[in-house]
């Protein structure tokens, strides 16, 4: 049987657009020609300026380059805006591809972020801004410039990103929230204490609400370099609401270092592995990696 792959969250157009690299085939942690051997596969692009200087033209010039990619290599890859999709890119066989922005400040308006293809949104990245406070910011909540904010994605179809955001503003976007929400690349406090990681309770609410966490790799946030450490955080989050709401969100190319005998994408069949080796049912492994986040798509899209 194939493996699967839906991974949430990757850096690789940023990557690419620094160091002038292709989306088919590069010397990052992911490509498009390794994404292939994995069937079905889907994963998230995300674009981030990583500034405040000019953020949302330097954006846009991400952005461009990475809807220029998909469009030069649609023999493998298909743009996603609906779960229609989704299901459309799977059945011929392509990589299916959504749009992230990590960072709302780097949009000029929602319905022009829509129209450029984009279905997820962190209100923050690593710095305040003046829609909410991030994880590594001052700590605020929600601005009510926010709030209109998180109600407006949602009423468009746009999934909310809380990765990044601040422990208030996490709880401010649940208590408003009508759709399911993600935590698309963090871990769990429980086992790696980290500004980044999810408490028990965040994840539950996550979970609860229809939503999950995504499974980051950066061994900064797993507590190690061991695989055994990614197997870690996934046993703890099932142990708090079963597997519904475990997915990937490897985080590759936004990281400084993987777990060891991961080196990029195409390692990921070894993730997969340890877990049928320690005695998950496939369909539990292929749940955590590929049928969680597509059915965490339909709800909220």
């Amino acid at each position: 049987m194939s493996i699967p792959l839906f991974d949430c969250h990757c850096d690789t157009i940023v990557a690419a657009e620094q160091l002038g690299e292709s989306l088919r085939r590069n010397s990052l942690h992911i490509d498009l020609e390794r994404l292939m051997t994995f069937s079905p596969c889907a994963q998230v692009f995300a674009v981030c300026t990583a500034t405040k200087t000019d953020a949302q033209r330097k954006a846009e010039r991400i952005l461009a380059l990475l809807s220029s990619e998909l469009s030069e290599n649609r023999d493998i890859v298909s743009l996603c805006l609906s779960a229609d999709d989704l299901r459309l890119a799977f059945s011929e066989g392509k990589i299916a591809a959504f749009i992230s922005v990590e960072g709302a400040e780097q949009i000029r308006s929602l319905r022009e972020a829509y129209d450029l293809g984009v279905r997820m949104l962190h209100p923050t990245w690593n710095y305040d801004n003046e829609y909410c406070g991030a994880a590594l910011g001052s700590g605020n909540g929600l601005t009510e410039k926010g709030r209109e904010l998180v109600l407006a994605a949602q009423d468009m179809g746009i999934l909310l990103d809380m990765s990044h955001i601040s422990e208030r503003g996490f709880y401010d976007t649940v208590e408003l929230s009508r759709k399911p929400l993600i935590a698309g690349h963090s871990d769990s406090s429980a086992i790696c204490d980290n500004p980044r990681n999810l408490s028990d309770n965040q994840f539950r609410l996550l979970v609860e609400g229809g939503g999950g966490a995504g499974i980051n790799l950066y061994p900064a946030f797993l507590g190690g370099r061991g695989i055994d450490r990614a197997v870690a955080h996934i046993e703890h989050f099932m142990s708090l609401c079963d597997s519904r709401g475990v997915f990937l969100g490897c985080d590759f190319d936004g990281i400084e270092s993987t777990p060891v005998g991961i080196d990029g994408v195409q390692d990921m069949g070894k993730l997969y592995n340890e877990l049928l080796r320690l005695n998950y049912p496939e369909d539990c492994v292929r749940d955590i990696f590929i049928n969680n986040l597509c059915d965490i798509i339909r709800r909220a899209l």
